[in-house]
C-alpha cells in the first residue's frame, strides 16, 4: 500500500512538472529586434518649390508610439535619388505588425517655430500645409503594412514620401499649397522593408527628340497602368499617374542622362515615360504627352522589369516618340 501511494505521488509530481513547463513554454519570451525608421522623397514637379519640409513628431507602431524617437523638422525636397534621413531607432517585441504611423505638427517645427509642415517656395514664402480636417495641431498618416520584426535581428524601413501626390497646389495665393485629403495622402506615402528593396538605376536616350521641359518615369506593378486612367486628374485632388508605385525625375550629367527608382519591393513592373513641359504662368511643369519606349536588359528588350529582393537593376531605355 506505501509502495502504491509513492508511486501515485511520484506521477503528481511528473504531470506537475510536465504542465509548469508547457506553461513556460506558453509563455515564451518572443524576443526583441531593433527597427530603424528613415524617410525619403519623390521629385516634385512644381518649379516654385523650394523645399517641402514636415515635422515628425511620433512614428507609432500599431497605435503605440514608439521609444527612442525625438521630434524633427525634415526637408522632404532634399531626400531624392535613394537618400534618406532617420528618423529614429527603437527595440520592438519580435513579432508580426500590420499598422504603422507617422504624426506630424501641423503648428510648430522643432525648433518651437511657426509653421510645423509648409511649403517654401524659390522666393523663401512659407506657405502652411494643413490637413482637409484641420488647420491646427496634429495630422496622423496611418498605414495598413504587413511587416515583421525578428528576434535579435536589426532592420530598417522606409516611409517613402510622393511629394506631388501629397501635395495640391491652388490657384488661391493665399492658400498655395495644402495637403490632400486623408485618404490621398496616404496613398502618397510607402513603407518599404529598406533590407529587401531593390533599385532600377537607369540610362535614358532618345532616338527621336521629345522636346520636353522635363521627363518623369513611373513604376508600375505590371498590369495596373491604364494610360486614358492615369493621365486624367483623379478625384477631389485631381491627382495624375495616381497608382504608380514611384517616380523619378530624368536627369541631365556630364555622362547622359539617368534616373533612380529607389526602394521597390520584390515584383515585376512596367517603366512608363511622361513629358512635362514649364508652364511660363506658374512656373510648374505640367503633363503633356507619354513617350514610346524600348527597354533593354543585359542586352535583351523587355516589357516588364522582375524585382528581387535585394537585387539592384541597370536599365536602357531609349524613347522613338511620343504616344499621342
Amino acid at each position: 500500500m506505501k509502495s502504491k501511494m509513492n508511486w501515485l505521488k511520484a506521477m503528481a509530481v511528473m504531470i506537475g512538472v510536465s504542465f509548469a513547463f508547457i506553461s513556460c513554454n506558453d509563455d515564451k519570451d518572443p524576443g526583441k529586434g531593433q527597427v530603424q525608421f528613415e524617410i525619403t522623397d519623390s521629385p516634385s514637379n512644381d518649379a516654385n518649390i523650394k523645399g517641402v519640409f514636415v515635422t515628425v513628431t511620433e512614428v507609432r507602431v500599431n497605435g503605440q508610439a514608439i521609444s527612442g524617437f525625438s521630434k524633427q523638422t525634415v526637408d522632404l525636397k532634399a531626400l531624392q535619388n535613394g537618400n534618406t534621413k532617420v528618423l529614429g531607432s527603437s527595440e520592438l517585441e519580435a513579432k508580426s505588425y500590420s499598422n504603422i504611423s507617422l504624426v506630424l505638427d501641423l503648428d510648430t517645427d522643432e525648433n518651437g517655430n511657426a509653421p510645423g509642415c509648409y511649403v517654401q517656395t524659390s522666393d523663401n514664402v512659407k506657405y502652411k500645409l494643413v490637413n482637409s480636417t484641420s488647420a491646427s495641431g496634429t495630422a496622423e498618416i496611418s498605414l495598413t503594412k504587413a511587416w515583421e520584426v525578428k528576434n535579435q535581428a536589426s532592420s530598417k524601413f522606409v516611409f517613402d514620401f510622393n511629394i506631388d501626390k501629397a501635395i495640391k497646389y491652388s490657384d488661391n495665393a493665399s492658400v498655395r499649397y495644402r495637403f490632400v485629403s486623408t485618404s490621398n495622402l496616404q496613398s502618397s506615402i510607402r513603407v518599404v522593408n529598406k533590407d529587401e528593396a531593390a533599385t532600377i538605376k537607369g540610362v535614358y536616350t532618345e532616338s527621336t527628340a521629345s522636346n520636353a521641359g522635363k521627363v518623369v518615369v513611373y513604376a508600375y506593378t505590371k498590369g495596373t497602368f491604364n494610360a486614358a486612367t492615369e493621365t486624367t486628374p483623379q478625384g477631389e485632388d485631381g491627382t495624375i499617374f495616381k497608382n504608380a508605385v514611384s517616380s523619378a525625375t530624368v536627369q541631365t550629367g556630364l555622362s547622359g542622362n539617368s534616373y533612380t527608382l529607389a526602394y521597390l519591393e520584390q515584383g515585376e513592373y512596367e517603366l512608363h515615360f511622361a513629358r512635362y513641359d514649364n508652364e511660363s504662368a506658374s512656373n510648374r511643369f505640367v503633363f503633356k504627352t507619354m513617350l514610346q519606349s524600348e527597354m533593354k536588359l543585359n542586352g535583351s528588350v523587355v516589357n516588364t522589369i522582375n524585382i528581387q529582393s535585394n537585387a539592384d537593376i541597370n536599365l536602357v531605355a531609349t524613347i522613338s516618340g511620343t504616344i499621342l
